[in-house]
C-alpha cells in the first residue's frame, strides 16, 4: 500500500513539473538552422548561385512552425522569428555556402524559365515550401517530437533561361524520450530541413552544373 502511494506521489509531482514548465501562448524557436554533413569540404568557387526567397504554401500563420501539447492541459503554437520561408531560404544559402558556393539574393521568382529577369548570377535557384511542420506531445515519462519536411525546389541555367532541374524533397524525422526539451525540438526541425536540403545538394544533375 505504502509502495503503491509512493508511486502515486511521485507520478503526481511529474505531473505537476511537466505542468509547471508549461506556458501559455506562443513558444518561441530560435537557432534552427542548416547542418552539414560531416566531413563536408567546401569546393572553389566557380559559380555564383542566386537564391530567390522561398514561398510558404502550407496554408498556415507564416511565422507558426508547429505545435507542442501536452493532452489535457495546454496547446502552444511554436513559432520562428520572421517567418518559415525566411528559415528555409536562409538554410538553403548556408548549405550553398557550406559547400564553397558563391551566393547572391535575388527578387522572388515563380520558378518559370520565361520570368528570369536576373543578372549577375550562373544558377538560379528557388522554391516552395509545402510542408514544414513540428509536433511534441509531453506526457510524463514520454516525450515525442516529429518533424515533416516537403520542399518543391528548381534550379535553372540564367544565361540560357532554361530550367535544369525541379525536385520534391521530403524529410522526416521522429523521436521519443523520457522528458520535453526544446533542444531536441529545434534539433529535430534543423535535422529534417537539412536532410530535405541535402536531397538537392546531393543530386546528380544539380551537382554537374554548380562544379
Amino acid at each position: 500500500m505504502r509502495i503503491s502511494r509512493v508511486y502515486i506521489c511521485i507520478a503526481v509531482l511529474l505531473v505537476t513539473i511537466l505542468s509547471g514548465c508549461a506556458q501559455k501562448g506562443p513558444v518561441l524557436l530560435d537557432n534552427i538552422k542548416y547542418q552539414p554533413p560531416e566531413g563536408l569540404a567546401a569546393g572553389t568557387p566557380k559559380l555564383v548561385v542566386g537564391v530567390s526567397p522561398f514561398r510558404d504554401d502550407r496554408g498556415k500563420t507564416f511565422s507558426v512552425l508547429g505545435k507542442r501539447t501536452i493532452p489535457d492541459y495546454v496547446e502552444n503554437d511554436l513559432v520562428v522569428q520572421g517567418t518559415v520561408a525566411d528559415l528555409v531560404t536562409a538554410a538553403l544559402k548556408d548549405a550553398l555556402k557550406a559547400r564553397g558556393i558563391i551566393v547572391k539574393d535575388v527578387p522572388a521568382w515563380d520558378m518559370n524559365a520565361e520570368s528570369i529577369r536576373t543578372t549577375g548570377i550562373d544558377i538560379l535557384i528557388g522554391g516552395e515550401i509545402k510542408t514544414l511542420w513540428v509536433e511534441a506531445v509531453s506526457q510524463t515519462l514520454n516525450f515525442k517530437v516529429s518533424a515533416v519536411v516537403q520542399l518543391r525546389v528548381s534550379a535553372a541555367d540564367v544565361a540560357e533561361k532554361k530550367i535544369i532541374r525541379t525536385l520534391v524533397l521530403n524529410s522526416k524525422l521522429e523521436r521519443q524520450d523520457v522528458a520535453f526539451s526544446f533542444e531536441s525540438v529545434k534539433s529535430a526541425v534543423s535535422e529534417a530541413l537539412s536532410s530535405a536540403l541535402d536531397q538537392l545538394l546531393n543530386d546528380e544533375e544539380f551537382k554537374k552544373r554548380i562544379r
